[in-house]
């Protein structure tokens, strides 16, 4: 919303979230919105709030609280050093106010801030002068203008805490958000050092804190949270997060840093050692939460004459996005209009896809997310919007860091009747079966018999989760595409029909960072998501022709440059109703290498 007339009154709106916003009285433009060349500029004057530097229509500062994010993200990490830090990087910060805070560590004998807009640090300079106070004049820090993912890569072995004051991950700021920026800040520690980052409002950026901490964790030995609140940052409490090169780094008691804190005697207006900053429970169990998603798959037994049509099929997907609260990205994709035995419809929503197929009177669908899926909802809707007799069910944990047999317990096998949803004195629990657990040596077996070959499905579905994936690989659109359109359909023996379509739509969420690709060929099809920020994969592939299984699944590791999979295999299409038969031919396997 930006700039508001509200009477003869000017009001600023930020411009952050799509569906919530908070503004405030201006009383005047200091600088008008200006483009920097990397972001749009404004500052702006109130009479509450002192004034406030806006980068692209967000509040990134105002003098009545700047103190508060300025301290938290320069001294928790200095006071929670073994010894006192003496060489300092900040990237970002063009406003000053962590180098100023930095500067007032007397161990510290250098402070490099690499800022990639020279314009902000010029106008901040002039306009807020009570931000920057004493560090242009200070001969221990030093400016750098440049793209700070850049510096990083050419600095080993350097700094003692390395603090990133970035914006939040779009515009100039896109680089500081990817697994190989934090690889190379990890190198530019000196072991014992300590890199800290701020990852965004707790509640109204829910994706930005837990995609972070996984992402250190792969890296960093050790990673912190550190919570707090800050009125000009909206949504209640805020994060940073950090890592530690090297174990045993963080103190394992708080008298320690009180202890350290009392030494330096540093004057500090908000932040203090006796301040808890722990995240709240609740935050911290979804930061621990043990999986990347979850998937309702489900074959629908079909009882009217006419089979569904296209329109029908495309309908239901509009109205299963609403019965999850789930927005629909781009138009959906078939792999024929005629919508013919096998064929294939796919719709992407904000966080994976939806998708479904036909094999004579079942309707194969499945439905994945990597947020929270409410899997009763979306079976009891398609029942009642296809008027189907039954619903066969497979509720799989996707990306989950158990270990395989926790991954069995999660995966949930059951059968859901329309006669049930109707009669309100019904059990409303199903039966609820496991699939086989069996070695990777048995399905890469030439005797291995799939769903089709013991005569109970139509089809069957190769579903993958990769682990420990080159970001490289799994980062680029055009190699995503490649492989599903090229390399795997090669080797599996399918023909590809039409070209892999491989959108990057899950940018904006760290979670779901990364592409997505779909390639149709002849009664099935092949939809994946790659998470950068998990260096993960997960794949599912539906086929009703036999494919070399140990070729496939172990070239597709290869090309990745992934660690370790769990693999499912699941009847498709299902000609036999027994569910316990559909559970003994659910197959669940690990590979390691």
């Amino acid at each position: 919303m930006g700039l508001t007339k509200r009477g003869n009154d000017l009001y600023f709106f930020e411009d952050l979230y799509p569906d919530i916003t908070y503004g405030f009285k201006v009383s005047n433009v200091l600088v008008p919105e200006t483009d920097t060349g990397f972001q749009k500029l404004m500052i702006l004057e109130t009479n509450r709030l002192g004034k406030v530097l806006v980068l692209d229509g967000i509040v990134q500062l105002t003098e009545e609280d700047e103190g508060i994010y300025h301290e938290w993200i320069a001294h928790w990490p200095l006071f929670n050093l073994h010894k006192p830090a003496q060489h300092v990087l900040i990237i970002g910060g063009g406003d000053c106010g962590v180098a100023r805070e930095v500067l007032r560590h007397d161990s510290v004998k250098s402070v490099t801030m690499v800022e990639i807009d020279q314009m902000v640090v010029d106008l901040c300079r002039k306009h807020l002068p009570s931000v920057c106070e004493g560090v242009f004049e200070d001969p221990r820090f030093k400016l750098e203008i440049g793209d700070g993912a850049v510096f990083v890569g050419s600095n080993k072995n350097r700094f003692d805490v390395i603090i990133i004051d970035s914006t939040d991950p779009i515009g100039p700021a896109q680089s500081l958000f990817n697994t190989n920026f934090y690889t190379n800040v990890y190198d530019a520690l000196v072991p014992g050092g300590i890199a800290i980052h701020q990852t965004g409002a707790l509640i109204l950026q829910p994706y930005e804190c837990p995609g972070s901490w996984r992402q250190m964790e792969r890296i960093f030995d050790e990673v912190r949270v550190v919570q707090f609140a800050n009125v000009s940052y909206m949504g209640g409490p805020f994060s940073l997060t950090a890592g530690s090169r090297g174990k045993n780094v963080f103190p394992s008691t708080l008298g320690q840093i009180r202890r350290r804190y009392k030494t330096a005697e540093i004057k500090t207006s908000w932040y203090s050692p006796d301040l808890t900053a722990w995240p709240y429970p609740e935050f911290q169990k979804r930061l621990e939460r043990d999986r990347y998603g979850e998937e309702i798959v489900f074959d629908l037994e079909l009882q009217d004459a006419e089979t569904p049509t296209l329109d029908r099929v495309q309908r239901w997907g509009r109205e299963t996005c609403e019965a999850i609260r789930m927005k629909a990205f781009g138009q959906p994709n078939v792999s024929s209009p005629a919508f013919a035995e096998g064929d294939t419809y796919v719709q992407y929503i904000e966080t994976s896809a939806i998708s479904c197929r036909r094999y004579g009177r079942t309707l194969s669908a499945n439905c994945f997310t990597c947020d929270r899926l409410p899997a009763k909802r979306v079976v009891d809707f398609s029942l009642r919007y296809f008027n189907a007799k039954s619903a066969l069910c497979w509720h799989l944990p996707r990306g989950s860091f158990g270990n395989v047999h926790e991954i069995r317990k999660g995966t949930k096998i059951f059968k859901v009747s329309k006669a049930a949803l109707k009669n309100k004195d019904a059990d409303k629990s199903p039966r609820v079966f496991g699939p086989r657990l069996v070695e990777s040596s048995e399905v890469f077996s030439p005797a291995f018999r799939n769903p089709i070959e013991n005569g109970i499905s139509s089809a069957y579905e190769l579903i993958l989760d990769i682990y420990g994936c080159d970001y490289s690989a799994i980062s680029s659109c055009a190699s995503v595409a490649n492989w599903a359109g090229n390399e795997f359909c090669r080797i599996a023996g399918l023909k590809p029909i039409g070209e892999a379509d491989a959108p990057d739509f899950g940018h904006a969420k760290k979670k779901t960072s990364g592409p997505s690709v779909i390639q149709f060929f002849k009664g099935g099809s092949n939809i994946s998501h790659y998470s950068e920020n998990w260096l993960m994969i997960v794949v599912n592939v539906v086929l009703w022709d036999k494919i070399p299984l140990q070729k496939a699944i172990e070239s597709t590791l290869d090309y990745f440059k992934g660690r370790s999979a769990i693999g499912w295999i699941l009847p498709r299409g299902i000609l036999s109703g027994d569910v316990g038969e559909i559970a003994k031919n659910s197959i669940l396997f690990e590979i390691k290498r």
